[in-house]
C-alpha cells in the first residue's frame, strides 16, 4: 500500500473527532431525555371571557410628547363583577389607571387604582375622566398606528386590545 500522506492526516483526525463528539452528544442526550435546545419558559395566560372592549383609542399628541392617554369602553357581559387592576404595553414603558378631576377649578390627572366593572355593567375610559396614562413612549406614534395592550383583572384573567391612534374619539357606535 505505500506511506500514508501524513500531511492531511492532522485534518483528518480533526474532523473525525469533531464527527465522534457530535454524533456522542446527540445519543447521550437521546438517551438522557435532555433537550438539545433550552427550553422555553412557559406562562398560562387565562383570557378574559366576561368583558369586552368597545372604541378603544390613543390620542394623537405632538413629536417628543412622553405623555399620551388611552382611552376605550369596559363592559362586563358577565354574571359576577370584574376588577380592572392594570394594563400594560410594549410600545411604552409605563401605564397607569389615571382619572382627571377639577381641585379648586384646576384640571389635574390622579392615579385611580383599580377600578370595579359591575355584573352587567360599564366602565368607561373617556377625556376628562378615567383614562391610561401612557408614559414613556418606545417610539413615535402616528394617527392611524396601532398600539397593543394586556388588560389585567384581579382573578388573574388578562385581555388582550388593540387601540388606534386618532386625534378624536371613534364614532360611538350602538347595539
Amino acid at each position: 500500500m505505500g506511506t500514508p500522506n501524513l500531511r492531511h492526516r492532522p485534518a483528518a483526525i480533526a474532523l473525525a473527532t469533531l464527527a465522534i463528539m457530535t454524533c456522542m452528544d446527540v445519543a447521550t442526550a437521546s438517551q438522557m431525555r435532555i433537550p438539545m435546545s433550552p427550553p422555553r419558559s412557559q406562562q398560562i395566560i387565562v383570557l378574559n371571557k366576561s368583558v369586552r372592549v368597545e372604541s378603544a383609542w390613543v390620542r394623537a399628541a405632538p413629536p417628543g410628547a412622553t405623555m399620551l392617554a388611552g382611552y376605550m369602553d369596559l363592559h362586563n357581559d358577565g354574571k359576577t363583577p370584574q376588577r380592572f387592576i392594570s394594563a400594560q404595553s410594549d410600545v411604552f414603558g409605563m401605564v397607569e389607571l389615571h382619572k382627571t378631576m377639577i381641585v379648586n377649578g384646576v384640571s389635574t390627572m390622579r392615579p385611580a387604582g383599580d377600578q370595579s366593572i359591575p355584573a352587567g355593567g360599564d366602565l368607561r375610559f373617556e377625556p376628562g375622566g378615567l383614562h391610561l396614562m401612557l408614559m414613556q413612549p418606545k417610539r413615535v406614534l402616528k394617527i392611524g398606528d396601532s398600539v397593543r395592550f394586556r388588560l389585567h383583572f384581579a382573578d388573574g384573567s388578562v385581555m388582550d386590545v388593540i387601540a388606534v391612534v386618532s386625534a378624536e374619539a371613534p364614532a360611538v357606535t350602538t347595539h
